[in-house]
C-alpha cells in the first residue's frame, strides 16, 4: 500500500479516489478524521491522505491523478454551441442557452 495523494482540501482527496475507482483502481483514504485536531500535531500532517492498495499499479496511478488534478481549465478555450452558437466558457459542458451538450473533437 502506498501513499499517492494528500491535500488540505478533503474534497480534491474525495475525488481523486473516485478517478480511481473509476478506473477500477482499489484504494482508501486515511487521515481524514484527524482534520480537526487542533495542537499537538502539524497542519500538514493532518491532511487527509489516499492510498492505493495495489503497488504494481503506482506509476499508472500517479500519472492518471496528475493528468486528473492538474488539468488547467484557464488553458482550455472556450467552445460555440453548434445547437444555437452561444460562446461557452471552458469549464461548462452545457450550453446555458439551449442545453445542447458539449462534444468534444478528441
Amino acid at each position: 500500500m502506498r501513499k499517492v495523494y494528500s491535500s488540505q482540501d478533503v474534497n480534491l482527496v474525495h475525488f481523486a479516489k473516485s478517478v480511481l475507482e473509476a478506473n477500477k483502481i482499489e484504494s482508501v483514504i486515511l487521515r481524514e478524521q484527524l482534520a480537526g485536531v487542533v495542537g499537538g500535531i502539524a497542519p500538514l500532517d493532518a491532511w487527509p491522505e489516499l492510498w492505493v492498495m495495489d503497488d504494481a499499479k503506482l506509476e499508472e496511478v500517479r500519472l492518471l491523478l496528475d493528468s486528473v488534478l492538474n488539468e488547467n481549465e484557464t488553458s482550455k478555450s472556450a467552445w460555440k454551441c453548434p445547437g444555437c452558437g452561444e460562446m461557452i466558457e471552458s469549464q461548462f459542458t452545457q450550453c446555458w442557452q439551449c442545453e445542447t451538450e458539449f462534444k468534444s473533437a478528441e
